[in-house]
């Protein structure tokens, strides 16, 4: 839910501004500025995140990088992974961020990268795109709050990028969260009066089914196998 930005120069904007908003926003400048040195760096080393996260692993559309069972941490409960779309003309490809529990997975965020290695933008995803539980807008607010994996746990410059991606763009993630609870509850509302207005017809299927392509069920498994793995 949400369209890719062609532009990404706001990660750069966000370390310039007014010195009252820099005041305001202290924490998410200072993570911006962090996360900005961070890309630089590895421009200048002719690296990207997208280079780390694949490891010299062939490029090809619904693999999920590292592997399938993603980067995680036990301790916190977190993980993230990487993957592209076969019709990915927009990036190069998007982080899915994910909170772990026993027994279902929330998604949180997607982070949109360009192919230049900066992120361009942030999503969120439909319940039945990867299997999630339903979990109301502020517990997925304060999931985020908390976002944070060991980078020990990974190329420590790749984990970086993420735990700084949930710091910078923290007011953006919250407010995709209400915006997801908001059209999904729209959409429900328009099955309903769909519903109602078929009930004078023949009946029809309307059943909402995960798309036929690799990506469902993927992604459902990569959130689900690696729940508890050995660290």
């Amino acid at each position: 839910m949400g369209g890719v930005q062609p532009d990404h120069d706001h990660l750069r904007g966000a370390v310039s501004g007014s010195p009252s908003t820099r005041a305001t926003l202290a924490p998410a400048v200072a993570a911006a500025r962090q996360a900005v040195g961070l890309l630089e760096n590895l421009a200048r080393s002719g690296a990207t995140v997208m280079d780390l996260v694949r490891a010299g692993q062939p490029v090809e559309p619904w693999r999920i990088y590292p592997d399938d069972t993603g980067i995680f941490d036990r301790r916190t409960r977190c993980q993230f992974y990487y993957h592209s779309h076969d019709d990915g003309r927009d990036e190069d490809g998007h982080f899915h961020t994910v909170r772990l529990f026993a027994d279902h997975t929330v998604h949180i965020v997607a982070i949109s990268m360009a192919r230049d290695g900066w992120p361009q933008a942030l999503f969120t995803v439909n319940l039945w795109a990867i299997g999630d539980a339903w979990e109301s807008p502020d517990r997925i607010k304060a999931y985020a709050r908390r976002f944070w994996i060991d980078p020990r746990r990974g190329p420590a410059a790749l984990v970086r990028f993420i735990n700084l991606v949930f710091r910078a763009f923290a007011p953006e993630i919250a407010r995709l969260q209400d915006d997801k609870a908001a059209r999904l509850a729209a959409h429900r509302s328009s099955l309903r009066a769909n519903a109602s207005l078929d009930s004078a017809w023949p009946p029809r299927s309307r059943a909402i089914r995960a798309p036929s392509s690799p990506a469902a069920s993927r992604s459902a498994r990569v959130s689900r196998s690696r729940t508890w793995s050995s660290a």
